[in-house]
This record gives C-alpha cells, structure tokens and sequence, in this order.
C-alpha cells in the first residue's frame, strides 16, 4: 500500500476483541485510502468497492485470533496486503471464468448456425435468421445506445471487454453483464425466428 499509515496498536487490539466496536469506523477512515491505492497500482482493472468490502469481512472473521506481534509475524499493514491480495486475485479469477462462459455460451450460440445439414440451403438460412435477429436487437429502442455500442465491440468486433470499458468510461463487471444479457435476447430472438408460422 502506497505511504501506510502506522498501524494503531489499541485500535487493532479494540476492534479484535470487540468486532461491534464503533472503532471500525476509524479503522476504516485510517486503511481505506491505502487499500486503494494498492489495489489501483497492483489490480487497476477490479472493482476496488467490492473488493475492500470483501476484505474488511474477512478481517472482521479474521481478528479476534489475530495477534499484533510485528517481530514475529510481520507488520499488520502485511498481513492486510496479503487478505486483499487474495481477494483481488479471488476476484480476477471469478470474473474471467465468468467471462469465459459467456464467450463459450456466445461461441456455441453462432457455431449452431453454422453446423453442416442435409438440406444445403440450411447453412445460409441459419446465417440469414441469425444477421436479422443481430439486426432487430441492434435496432431495439429499449436498449440504450450505449449497451448496444458495448455489445457491437465486445462480441461483434471480438474487442477485449477490458478494452471497451476503457472506452465507455465503465467497468470491465458492467460490460460482462451487458454482454451477458445481450446474448441472452440475441437468443430469444433467434428461437422465435426459427420457430414455424401457425397454420391459418
């Protein structure tokens, strides 16, 4: 963490002992800054809210068997850098297994229109009901301009989503989950395509 305030012995030893402690505040205004500067040097790309909260529950669980002893185990500054390392990390790992399942889900949707059938006009069909549904959902004034942009970048254009978030001025979450719920009525919309006109 970037300039660490020195660490606060009664404070810690308040807040282990007493986790309801109306010292957390303090604790909080004392190691939120620092928390965040390591995380915007170390993991630029995460979300620092969520993590921090992340590691201020663990803390929370963690102290009341945590015992300040620096010579021994290192200053307490360390022992938070290492939670909220794990935690960034913990959360890096998530999202990109997340991501990897959209774009396997997103992979698997468009291959399905390209799988060999008997009929030889099935391939083109499937391509033509697959371009208009992009079209329809491209042309949906529900949805904003700007998650239809994102989605044009990331899954039409094949852009890196971190890329894109830069882009908008958003978070790499705000983008998966745009591409995410796109996908989803991309869907939707090809299934009722595909789906055979009632008989009169």
């Amino acid at each position: 963490m970037n300039t660490p305030p020195a660490t606060k012995i009664s404070l810690i030893e308040t807040i282990s002992n007493c986790p309801d402690s109306a010292r957390w505040t303090e604790f909080c205004r004392t190691y939120e800054q620092p928390m965040r500067a390591y995380l915007a040097t170390h993991f630029p790309t995460i979300e620092a809210d969520d993590v921090i909260q992340e590691t201020l529950v663990a803390l929370m669980k963690a102290l009341p068997n945590y015992r300040y002893d620096p010579d021994r185990k290192g200053h307490f500054r360390n022992y938070l850098i290492g939670i909220i390392r794990h935690k960034a990390v913990s959360e890096i790992r998530r999202r990109q297994a997340e991501a990897d399942n959209i774009d396997a889900y997103a992979k698997n949707r468009v291959e399905h229109f390209h799988d060999d059938e008997d009929d030889a006009n099935s391939d083109s069909m499937r391509k033509a009901i697959f371009e208009a549904a992009v079209t329809q959902l491209m042309a949906d004034d529900s949805i904003s301009s700007a998650t239809r942009e994102i989605f044009r970048h990331v899954v039409l254009m094949h852009e890196k989503p971190a890329q894109v978030a830069a882009e908008f001025g958003t978070t790499r979450n705000n983008v998966d989950q745009i591409k995410n719920r796109m996908i989803n009525r991309l869907s939707e919309l090809v299934q009722s395509m595909n789906r055979p006109l009632a008989s009169p």
